[in-house]
């Protein structure tokens, strides 16, 4: 099946059957080209109503009395298609010369497809051919309200359905990570079985021991041989036992930390595979977490819980048989509190994992107020702050904690209620065995009592361990469903198949029609068209929020385009090699970022085999040699956590020399030098001008003076290029933007200067 295929079959399987029966009297499905669903009448009423989209029509349908029904309109008439945004809802309107031909309110729950849809009927009206509509995959990261299986609200507390989790598919997937020590994990599986084993050779002993060797069956002398033979053989099975259990958690231990290593290996690389949309989205105390904690929960499972309930299952089985060959009608008191230890089972169960889902999504929160404040511990000094975010992480240490008391209280009922039900069997056992044993019916003895008393409790044993695993299989199974949920997730931006190599790009762009929103809804950028030649020096300028950074973030292909096309060196991004392109583009940020370690190694933190030569030369280029070599250990100087140590200056230069060091072909300056002091802004823009030199730059700054370098400027504002020429061009168009913001900043120097 082709692709465009496939996103047929993926838009029709959304739509209701009998929706679908409805339009196909009319139009065949295939010719539709956007579907979407609105949910508010006129008068703000739920409906369930849907919109589609073909070639030169809209129809609208609702459904009323279980039946649908609705009209086509023709697009020919349209002038203008308006999205109007309300407070929780909104208004997709068709004008026409004269008057409005229709209008549908929705909630934000369908913003998305309705604007799906708006964008197609755009292109209609302006006589553009209709984009391939893609496949309603959720963006990354995005919280989906409803399950898609059961159509169930996901709470607030979960990021996954509660009631849709399969223990039978997290554990088939959990195993997925056993296969590389399979042999491994057979061996340990080999000894909990012979363990099992032993366990129920040893009550069977005595039996024979008491009724022979004590004398306690009726015509028996007792023979203190046959006592010490049957204990050697018990005192060997034990021996035996204590070397297999420490082998068998030798083993399982070793199994269970290299699973975690590798799940932690996994999901750290999955998420360096993520794109920033992910990351904008997702708290980093969640992703912190499940990293850490979730992953160590897969350790405690695999090395405890998982063979624990193996030799548990084992043993039961195994003693149930010994129970009835024993004797058969106490069997049947022993199994009589099950069916009530099973039902209880269940009924916790469903409490437990919802009190682990809610302790977990407490516990990222409170991880991620740690991860936000810690980083940020000098602008709370600042302003004295520290009271408040101690009580700010008290209160959600507080709901980590009220979150365990209430699965402590229902745990704790728990325990005691089936220890209840195993004693009520234990009552019943001795109760009718010792009457048998003292009346002498159906064959039973004392031996047998004792053996069979013995039986008992190893039965009763693993059904105790079985329902206490379920806490911990509770446990577990939402780490592992928390993990899976990252590793499920598939990049917004990757490499197809067959992606181009970008080894020898010579920095050309183009720009069509490029139209792009973060959420599907509101376009941060509308038809940009701009060609920029290999090695020119582009300035974007504009007010705050105009799409300057996002057009940037487009061409390093953080983000892919929602409409129209980024050429580079006349080739679409999206058919280059993404890593391979990301290493030809270099970024210079407003706030550059140093990772902890030495000098040198952030400087050659893109290339990480470079000589010290190499470095230093880089080092010389963005003027921060003499500053470096003043630092008592100079280039293996550490310079602290996101370089906290140095001066903001000392960063962004530091920064400079590992664009240089990385040596791009496409330079992106994001304010470069907006936050430093005069002194150092010299000699950023000494370095900046070095490293410039024979590369395509594209330079983002609000001080207007620092882009005289620029060959052109493009001023953005709301999203859309307003001017494009020379500094001079357009300085000299006194009712332009540009002109306006320059004025604007020299009237502001020299207000400093005379209160200076």
């Amino acid at each position: 099946m082709s692709e465009p295929e496939a996103r047929q079959d993926d838009r029709l399987a959304r739509v209701p059957k009998g929706l679908r029966e409805h339009v196909q009297k009319d139009i065949a499905l295939e010719k539709i080209i956007s579907w979407a669903p609105y949910d508010l009448s006129p008068e703000g009423m739920y409906i369930h109503g849907y919109l589609a989209l073909a070639q030169g029509r809209l129809g609208h349908f609702h459904k009323r009395d279980g039946l649908w029904q609705g009209e086509w309109l023709k697009t020919e008439k349209v002038r203008n298609a308006v999205l109007v945004d309300g407070l929780g809802m909104g208004v997709l309107r068709l004008i026409s010369d004269s008057d409005v031909l229709g209008e549908w309110r929705f909630t934000r729950r369908h913003e998305k497809d309705i604007a799906q849809l708006h964008r197609q009927l755009e292109r209609q009206i302006t006589g553009k051919e209709p984009e391939p509509e893609p496949a309603k995959p959720l963006g990354e990261g995005e919280k989906k309200i409803r399950c898609d299986k059961c159509g169930r609200v996901i709470p607030s507390w979960s990021e996954v359905c509660p009631a849709c989790m399969s223990r039978r598919k997290i554990l088939a997937r959990l195993l997925d990570f056993v296969k590389p020590y399979k042999w491994q994990a057979a061996g340990g599986m080999a000894l909990a079985m012979l363990m099992t084993v032993a366990g129920l050779v040893r009550p069977g002993l005595t039996k024979p021991m008491v009724n022979r060797g004590l004398g306690a069956a009726k015509g028996a002398s007792g023979d203190y041989g046959t006592v010490l033979l049957y204990v050697g053989v018990m005192a060997g099975l034990t021996l035996f036992m204590a070397v297999a259990g420490g082998l068998r958690g030798r083993l399982m231990g070793r199994l269970g930390s290299r699973m975690a290593r590798d799940v932690r290996d996994r999901t750290y690389e999955h998420l360096h595979k993520l794109s920033l949309s992910f990351f904008s989205r997702k708290p980093t105390g969640s992703l912190i977490t499940r990293i850490t904690s979730d992953s160590d929960r897969i350790w405690d499972f695999v090395a405890w819980t998982l063979v624990e309930s193996v030799i548990s299952l084992l043993t039961v089985t195994g003693v149930g048989v010994a129970l009835f060959v024993l004797n058969w009608r106490l069997a049947c008191f022993v199994i009589l509190p099950i069916p009530l230890m099973l039902f209880l089972t269940l009924v916790f169960h469903k409490r437990l994992h919802t009190f682990f889902h809610r302790i977990f999504h407490r516990w990222s929160v409170m991880t991620a107020v740690v991860s936000d404040a810690l980083p940020g511990v000098r602008v709370i000094k600042t302003f004295s702050q520290e009271q408040r975010e101690v009580a700010r992480f008290a209160d959600k240490n507080a709901h980590v904690y009220y979150g365990e008391m209430d699965m402590i209280s229902t745990w704790t009922l728990f325990g005691p209620v089936l220890q209840l039900c195993s004693q009520i069997g234990a009552i019943i056992v001795w109760a009718l065995g010792g009457y048998w044993v003292v009346t002498g019916r159906y064959h039973m003895d004392v031996g047998t009592l004792i053996a069979y008393t013995g039986y008992m409790w190893m039965f009763y044993g693993p059904i105790h361990t079985i329902a206490h695993m379920d806490r911990m299989f509770n446990r577990a199974a939402t780490s592992v469903q928390r993990i899976f949920e990252v590793l499920d997730t598939p990049p917004a931006v990757f490499s197809k198949s067959g992606a181009l190599p970008a080894a020898h790009l010579r920095g050309a762009i183009e720009l069509r029609n490029v139209t792009f929103s973060y959420d599907g809804v509101r376009r941060v950028l509308k038809n940009i068209n701009l060609e920029i030649e290999a090695g020119e020096m582009i300035g974007l300028a504009g007010p705050s929020g105009g799409g300057k950074t996002t057009l940037v973030n487009l061409i390093c292909r953080f983000y892919d385009v929602l409409e129209g096309a980024i050429l580079i060196d006349g080739v679409d991004v999206r058919d280059y090699d993404v890593q391979d392109l990301r290493r030809r583009i270099g970024v210079v940020l407003q706030e550059p970022f140093l990772f902890y370690g030495t000098v040198a190694e952030n400087i050659a933190y893109g290339q990480p085999h470079a000589t010290r030569q190499e470095i230093i030369r880089a080092a010389r280029a963005a003027n921060a040699h003499e500053f470096i070599v003043g630092f008592p250990d100079g280039y293996d100087t550490m310079v602290g956590e996101r370089g906290q140590t140095l001066s903001g200056g000392e960063r962004q230069r530091i920064s400079i020399a590992r664009a240089i060091l990385h040596n791009p072909r496409i330079l992106i300056l994001d304010e470069a030098t907006s936050s430093v002091d005069t002194e150092s802004e010299k000699l950023i823009q000494d370095a900046i001008a070095r490293l410039v030199t024979d590369r395509t730059t594209i330079a983002i700054a609000h001080r207007l003076s620092t882009l005289r370098r620029a060959s052109r400027l493009v001023i953005l504002d709301k999203g859309e290029m307003v001017e494009l020429g020379t500094h001079e061009e357009l300085e000299a168009k006194e009712d332009g933007l540009y002109a306006k913001l320059l004025n604007m900043q020299r009237e502001m120097r020299s207000l400093i200067a005379l209160s200076g």
